[in-house]
């Protein structure tokens, strides 16, 4: 089971920015929160993970992925849908009347 993290992401954010800045060592920030070296790195690389994805898109708009799988589950709907109106024309037109 995962652990609950002790910070919000606020703070997460401060130590990042922190880190990035460079203004203060990384061993002064480790300290200052109370965390230890190796997450202080994880949450550094988080955050520039998320900067590289981010950089070049306009605010608000989702990834190219988010766009391309709503017009896959748009495509999916509309067969389903397709589908769902042979099967009532088929049922109803080679079933004995009366049935249905």
């Amino acid at each position: 089971m995962k652990q609950a993290s002790k910070f919000t992401d606020e703070q997460k954010l401060d130590v990042a920015m922190e880190l990035l800045g460079g203004k203060v060592s990384h061993a002064e920030t480790c300290r200052k929160y109370g965390i230890s070296s190796s997450y202080a790195y994880r949450l550094r690389d988080r955050a520039m993970e998320i900067l590289r994805e981010g950089i070049g898109r306009p605010i608000g708009k989702p990834p190219a992925e988010v766009e391309t799988l709503k017009r896959k589950v748009s495509d999916l709907e509309q067969l389903a849908g397709d589908q769902a109106l042979v099967i009532r024309h088929l049922k109803k037109t080679l079933q004995p009347k009366g049935l249905y």
